[in-house]
Order: C-alpha cells, then sequence, then structure tokens
C-alpha cells in the first residue's frame, strides 16, 4: 500500500503478491456480482461488491481506479484523485 502526491493528483495503490487475475476477468472485476472463479469465490464468501464500490466512490471524487494483474504473480490497484477530493 502506498501513497504519493504530483502534478495536483494523490496516487493511491494497494498491491498483492497473491493469485493474481487472468487479462480476460480484469475488465470485468469492477462490475457488480462478478467472479472470476464461481466455485471457489463462493467458498471465500464476500458480495462481488468491493471493487465496485471503490469505483464508485473514485468517479463521484473526479478519480480514476486501475487494475494492473499478473497470474500467479499478483494484482495492483491504483486510484488518482484530482487535488481537493
Amino acid at each position: 500500500m502506498g501513497c504519493n502526491m504530483d502534478d495536483g493528483h494523490t496516487r493511491f495503490w494497494v498491491s498483492d503478491t497473491g493469485e493474481g487475475i487472468a487479462p480476460e476477468h480484469q475488465d470485468r472485476v469492477f462490475d457488480r456480482f462478478y467472479r472470476v472463479d464461481a466455485g471457489r469465490s463462493r467458498e471465500r464468501g464476500g458480495t462481488r461488491l468491493g471493487l465496485p464500490i471503490c469505483r464508485a466512490i473514485v468517479e463521484a471524487l473526479g478519480g480514476i481506479i486501475s487494475l494492473a494483474s499478473v497470474p500467479d504473480r499478483g494484482t495492483r490497484v491504483d486510484i488518482l484523485l484530482p487535488k481537493g477530493s
């Protein structure tokens, strides 16, 4: 997790070294209720609303949220907010 300020923006990021997300699923993880692996996800619980809620908040503040992931290496979520948000 980290944070920095540049060019009047604040950037936050969270990363892990977990299993990652396959490229074909990365665009969909911000969709409400989307499950990458429906069978395994049920075991872990959750409603799959966390990233969609984050996206709604970030966009309401005039920001941008993005995700980069490499299978078997991890995922990073970046949030860029304009100054004063």
